[in-house]
């Protein structure tokens, strides 16, 4: 055979008799020829397959086709569809769950960045090069050149090496085509420049009721944070977009600083809870602004403010930004400009991330969890997640890496809660995460008040119509919560594992938040429910015989010891203010009895780590056994101080409570907590002391929760 071939591949789908034809062009090379006289014949035979897998190969091959124009790139791709029509011959059909799926899918078919930033060769061996100990500062970096000039470099470099270029040789081919990551409080960032926010106010009206001056002190403090915390990003960021992993956006953001140098989505709910009471309206008006231009652009929110994160979602809290802003603004007009794009964002999550759960008596009803479809190797991540999956063949690899995409996607990453049953003391747990076989509780009681919301939205601009329409999904995932992830016998809700059609029933600060949104059935009786959780909660032991309700510096996300940060020991801001917040919100006096008590111990935690650290820190995570604000530990990264949705959480609660809550209640609730428990919390005072003498980490650039 001599130059490049033409296979035309034809498909028999079995509903019908027509035939579906794609043609290829394809190339020879010294290793692989494809398009011969016998191969012509055999990719000509007709298959019967099932439409869906008709589908799927159809998708595959207009992927293989479209994935690169540029003939040496093809070889490899080929290989694949090669593959793959051998498979479909042999009724040996691939699942698409061994489908490779990448994090990032260009809007643009010129865009090649995604080649240097996301995924392929370069990438792999930039992060294996060990250049940075972090593998996200490498796909933080600005290229000097564009991608199709550093992309041929490579190539150049790998045929020099025989493929096998040096750590060395990496280093240097980095440091020739890629700018440092710069710090935005040293004026080095090639992305971020600083900003002063116009709407800011020294004396916001909710201070005024703060009894203790001592807290009064501290919240005037929190609020001038918001002044030191903004940024823009730079022009040269919208102008030259090729050059960077960053997404641009057109307001002003809130960024976490350190290894975080974009924004992140759920984080900023809380945020925006803490703007709202500092009478920040236009800077959350435009903060809102930039997540609805990320749903009109990539039809969801992504993760994070990088090309990376934009095949992952989180919590969708966007409709309930915009739900704060107007109960604080009545701003109609926004109201009537968000809405369509609200609409869309909870199309995609009812449409990409929906599952069927059938119920004891075989009912089916529709239900969501977190399914990120991405199963290779995080680009952040990279050598943590390629070397998790050694020693697991493609198809299991790809599905641990889906599992884990989808466990950040939640926002919980990591947990033993997306273990499912699998955890235990000896589990590798990131080696068995099941997050996509698990219908969450926390993310259908969202998803409930978002159509609530969306059910209000309409009823309030006149779409009578649109309106019963979400009041319909409303009552409808109401009753599906209740018949698929409420436990009668324990009074509380679980996470659903689809697999085994039953319950997680472990702790997880999770399984009360339909407290928090009153997502109830009209046949119970709230009062009892509430009760019923809340005794669930007072009941819930540790294994030294401590209530979750009991530890001094907070309710644990978990009771699990797993090394992960959303496990034991540690306590995180959201999920402490969704339970007090929901017992405040409670017609029993118990309940509402509860949520002032824990808000003074979360308040007390937070205002004491914040003066015994010399730089006045507050922290995205405390340790749930000491209430002087020792942070939390474990995880991917070391702890981060700022820090948005703390200090959103603490401002909600201070306007709250701010007549009743102290800064030194008198009783030592220290003292309560066995000493053989405080030995738990020793890793976490050394990185308490290892930041208290490090250099300084900009906390004016730290304001965001965990990503």
């Amino acid at each position: 055979m001599s130059g490049g071939t033409k296979i035309t591949l034809l498909i028999d789908p079995a509903v019908n008799s027509m035939m579906s034809e794609v043609t290829v062009d394809c190339e020879q090379s010294d290793n692989l020829i494809i398009g011969d006289s016998e191969s012509d014949k055999y990719f000509a035979k007709s298959l019967q397959l099932k439409e869906t897998d008709m589908n799927f190969l159809l998708s595959e091959t207009e992927e293989i086709y479209s994935e690169s124009k540029d003939a040496g790139r093809r070889k490899k791709l080929f290989c694949r569809l090669q593959c793959l029509v051998e498979d479909f011959a042999n009724n040996n059909v691939p699942s698409s769950k061994s489908k490779r799926v990448e994090c990032y899918t260009p809007i643009d078919e010129k865009e090649r960045y995604g080649e240097i930033y996301c995924y392929g060769p370069l990438l792999s061996s930039a992060q294996f090069a060990h250049i940075e100990k972090d593998s996200k500062t490498f796909v933080d970096m600005k290229m000097k050149n564009t991608s199709d000039i550093i992309l041929q470099e490579f190539d150049d470099l790998q045929n020099r090496t025989g493929g096998n270029p040096t750590d060395a040789e990496m280093t240097s081919f980095v440091n020739a085509n890629f700018e440092p990551v710069g710090k935005l409080e040293d004026d080095t960032s090639l992305e971020l420049e600083k900003w002063t926010p116009q709407d800011w106010t020294e004396t916001p009206v909710f201070l005024e009721s703060i009894a203790d001056d001592r807290l009064k002190s501290w919240a005037s403090h929190l609020n001038k944070l918001w002044k030191e915390l903004g940024c823009r990003i730079k022009d040269d960021v919208k102008n030259n977009n090729h050059l960077y992993s960053m997404i641009y956006s057109s307001h002003p953001i809130i960024v976490p600083g350190g290894r975080f140098r974009e924004f992140y989505y759920w984080d900023n709910y809380w945020i925006i809870r803490g703007l709202l009471l500092s009478e920040m309206f236009d800077t959350v008006k435009g903060s809102i602004h930039n997540f609805l231009d990320l749903v009109n652009k990539y039809g969801f929110v992504p993760n994070g403010g990088r090309i990376y994160y934009t095949r992952r979602s989180q919590p969708p809290f966007l409709t309930l930004m915009v739900r704060e802003y107007f109960n604080k603004t009545g701003d109609t007009d926004f109201l009537v400009e968000a809405l369509p794009t609200l609409k869309r964002e909870y199309d995609f999550w009812m449409t990409q991330r929906n599952v069927i759960v059938e119920d004891n008596a075989g009912n089916s009803h529709v239900l969501n969890r977190y399914a990120s479809d991405v199963n290779q190797p995080r680009p952040e991540s990279y050598r943590e997640d390629y070397n998790l999956t050694l020693g697991l063949d493609e198809a299991a690899g790809a599905e641990l890496m889906s599992h884990m995409t989808s466990a950040c996607e939640s926002g919980w990453d990591f947990s033993s809660r997306w273990t499912g049953s699998c955890y235990g003391n000896d589990t590798e747990l990131l080696r068995n995460l099941r997050t996509r076989d698990i219908v969450p509780v926390d993310l259908n009681s969202i998803l409930a008040a978002v159509e609530k919301a969306l059910a209000d939205f309409n009823s309030i601009l006149g779409n009578n119509t649109e309106s019963e329409k979400y009041m319909t999904a409303y009552d409808v995932r109401r009753e599906a919560i209740e018949k698929i992830l409420w436990n009668e016998e324990d009074g509380v809700y679980y996470d659903y594992l689809i697999s085994q059609k039953a319950h997680n029933r472990q702790y997880f600060a999770s399984n009360v938040n339909p407290l928090w949104t009153k997502c109830y059935p009209d046949s119970i009786s709230v009062q009892t429910r509430e009760q019923r959780l809340h005794q669930y909660l007072k009941s819930t032991l540790h294994k030294d015989g401590t209530s979750v309700l009991d530890f001094p510096g907070g309710i644990p996300t978990s009771l699990n010891e797993s090394g992960e940060q959303w496990d034991f020991p540690n306590a995180w801001p959201p999920l402490v203010h969704m339970i007090i917040e929901g017992m405040a919100n409670s017609d029993v006096t118990e309940l509402q009895t509860e949520a002032f008590d824990q808000a003074q111990k979360w308040i007390t935690t937070n205002w004491r780590g914040y003066n015994i650290s010399e730089e006045q820190w507050m922290f995205e995570k405390y340790i749930v056994t000491r209430d002087d604000g020792v942070p939390g530990a474990g995880g991917e990264y070391d702890v981060q101080a700022g820090f948005g949705w703390t200090n959103g959480v603490d401002m909600v609660l201070l306007d709250r409570y701010g007549e009743k809550l102290t800064a030194e209640p008198k009783t030592d609730i220290t003292s309560t907590v066995p000493n053989e428990q405080m030995t738990t919390t020793s890793s976490a005072t050394n990185t308490l002391s290892t930041i208290a003498t490090a250099a300084p980490l900009a906390i004016a650039a730290a304001i965001i929760g965990s990503v």
